[in-house]
């Protein structure tokens, strides 16, 4: 995958994902200032920055929730339009791409059983119900998991619905939004090798929103570091933690507790 430079994104026809100066304000507080990347199909891309860094408004104009300012979204080389509306517009956006969030028991129908919920987004996207079974095995859930309703779901085994659920439509793109930072560290990386497993085996593409360096660099190829609504960083991961170039970069890293670690340094 390769990430253009701050502000346009050069034509790479294997692109499953191009964002080219994506805008979004709110109340005149920017979120999102012409931010660029693009995402190659069955690649993985962070992004990182702490919280009010426009992180998660850019992951809900990718997936329809915000509406951008400016800017323009391609996804497998179809520019989205302003003006797309309705239900056809909203289940191909759906097919496109697909959002998992931090806590999947808010998504989740409480009075659905784990193979109702499969059920109804199959329908919804005229997929076979059969479908669910496997679903749920492809996310490591069983048919005790299968028949109980997300209040008798651990963290973990909800995330890991919220996940099939994501996959029943065959999404070109996985949006993750903050989707292990609620979890146990041990369940974290449970579902991080999930994540890794499904985007070897469906060829699914991850973008991968997160404020967890470590969990950045176990997950994704590239990363793209913000900070109030401006992309001031990309690249290669390992370059990115190795040898980071922005002061904002240093500061995220220098945040994280390690030997030796000094909060009142990092506050200086």
């Amino acid at each position: 995958m390769m990430l253009a430079a701050h502000g346009s994104v050069p034509p790479v026809r294997n692109q499953m994902l191009a964002v080219e100066k994506l805008s979004k304000s709110f109340q005149g507080t920017v979120a999102a200032d012409e931010v660029s990347f693009e995402l190659a199909p069955g690649g993985s891309l962070g992004l990182v920055g702490e919280s009010g860094s426009g992180k998660t408004t850019i992951a809900r104009m990718l997936v329809g929730l915000v509406t951008p300012d400016s800017g323009t979204i391609t996804v497998a080389g179809r520019a989205r339009g302003p003006k797309e509306r309705g239900k056809a517009a909203r289940l191909r956006r759906a097919r496109e791409i697909q959002m998992v969030f931090q806590d999947p028991y808010l998504s989740l129908d409480p009075r659905l059983t784990a193979t109702e919920c499969l059920h109804t987004s199959l329908r919804l996207h005229g997929k076979p119900p059969a479908r669910a079974a496997e679903l749920l095995d492809q996310v490591g859930l069983g048919s005790r998991e299968a028949g109980a309703r997300p209040h008798q779901l651990s963290g973990g085994q909800r995330q890991r619905l919220a996940i099939a659920r994501a996959l029943a439509v065959e999404p070109s793109v996985l949006v993750l939004d903050e989707a292990v930072a609620a979890l146990d560290v041990s369940i974290q990386a449970q579902i991080l090798e999930l994540l890794a497993q499904v985007r070897r085996d469906a060829g699914v593409a991850l973008l991968f929103v997160s404020h967890d360096l470590a969990v950045v660099r176990h997950l994704c190829e590239e990363t793209l570091v913000l900070h109030r609504g401006v992309v001031v960083e990309r690249g290669p991961v390992e370059r990115v933690l190795a040898e980071p170039e922005h002061p904002y970069t240093r500061l995220l890293l220098a945040s994280v507790p390690g030997p030796g670690w000094d909060p009142a340094k990092v506050v200086r």
